[in-house]
């Protein structure tokens, strides 16, 4: 029962989402939506989201990161191949294997700036997201997942991280 609402709720925020999302054209804008981590929250102070969003644009160019983004992962809100993906029955060819490797071993450079200036709480939440989707990338990698659930995984794991960072907002209010 309990997961058929978290499962009812994610569909309801992910459809909710794609019925007002907007496409950013700032570049910020840009890297902030196609992070592979949760996006910086207010609780970093400006200098860190400053080098964290520098981070992830840069994370977010080389040739790996488009292949990535278009054939494996759907990162961005306004992916035109998100549908396919998240219904993708494929598992990862030789050469997405190495892609996505490659982007990930980028991408995950960004994570010690994610963590800084954290209360010991918000850091653990980070780090059981981090760790949770390592095991979904690995999976991916290994061919024991097709790119569909990993994207589905992905996706669960982001929505249970925000819906923990939303549970200690609430408490120390």
């Amino acid at each position: 029962m309990k997961n058929i609402f978290k499962l009812s709720l994610i569909g309801v925020i992910f459809l909710g989402g794609c019925a007002t999302s907007v496409i950013p054209n700032n570049p910020v804008q840009v890297a902030k939506a196609q992070s592979p981590m949760m996006a910086p929250a207010p609780d970093h102070s400006g200098s860190v989201t400053k080098r964290l969003n520098d981070c992830i644009i840069h994370s977010n160019q080389s040739a790996d990161a488009l292949l990535a983004d278009s054939q494996i992962i759907a990162v961005t809100r306004s992916n035109p191949h998100a549908k396919a993906l998240f219904s993708s029955a494929d598992k990862l060819t030789d050469q997405q294997a190495v892609a996505l490797t490659n982007y990930l071993a980028e991408a995950n450079s960004c994570r010690p700036i994610a963590l800084e200036g954290l209360s010991p709480e918000k850091k653990a939440v980070y780090e059981d997201f981090f760790k949770k989707i390592d095991g979904v990338y690995a999976d991916l990698i290994a061919r024991k997942i097709t790119i569909g659930v990993a994207n589905q995984e992905r996706q669960l794991l982001i929505q249970d991280a925000r819906m923990k960072k939303l549970a200690l907002q609430s408490k120390k209010n």
